[in-house]
């Protein structure tokens, strides 16, 4: 019985990412429902890769009506697993204020994470890009709290 248990528990991260596998074929053919039927479990279970995509299908209306407050539910719990696209599009979402508060700081914070999380120079560029345009709207003081905050996140977070 524990050999089962044990082969069963070896087995779920090979069954998670062939779903996950046929959730981006899906996506990649434009079919956003059985894309969003493969991501959903394994969302729910806590996989960031699937978690970023259900925020990424809420925020755009790709097999469902656009919901920025579902989008950031989602992206909030890729980006806490330091997931760099969730985090950017939590940071873009703060800034415009879609699905959450407006909140320059959390913006930046959220941006900041982002960048230090990105999987390549090229993206790590462009969202310090964003970051610079951010910060010419917001007070030293915004930015000192944002930059305490994300030291903070990274802290709690390695």
């Amino acid at each position: 019985m524990i050999r089962i248990v044990a082969g069963l528990a070896l087995l779920l991260p090979l069954l998670a990412h062939a779903g996950f596998d046929e959730g981006v074929e899906a996506y990649a053919q434009a079919d956003y429902a059985k894309a969003m039927a493969e991501f959903k479990p394994l969302a729910e279970q806590g996989d960031a890769r699937s978690q970023y995509f259900m925020g990424f299908l809420y925020r755009y209306g790709y097999g469902v009506k656009a919901d920025p407050t579902e989008a950031g539910k989602w992206f909030r719990l890729a980006a806490e697993q330091g997931d760099s696209r969730s985090l950017y599009y939590l940071g873009k979402m703060y800034e415009n204020g879609e699905g959450v508060e407006r909140d320059p700081v959390a913006a930046h914070m959220w941006l900041s994470l982002s960048a230090k999380q990105a999987p390549n120079p090229r993206d790590a560029a462009y969202t310090r890009e964003d970051i610079k345009k951010l910060e010419r709207k917001m007070s030293p003081e915004q930015i000192a709290k944002a930059k305490e905050m994300a030291a903070q996140w990274k802290a709690k977070n390695p």
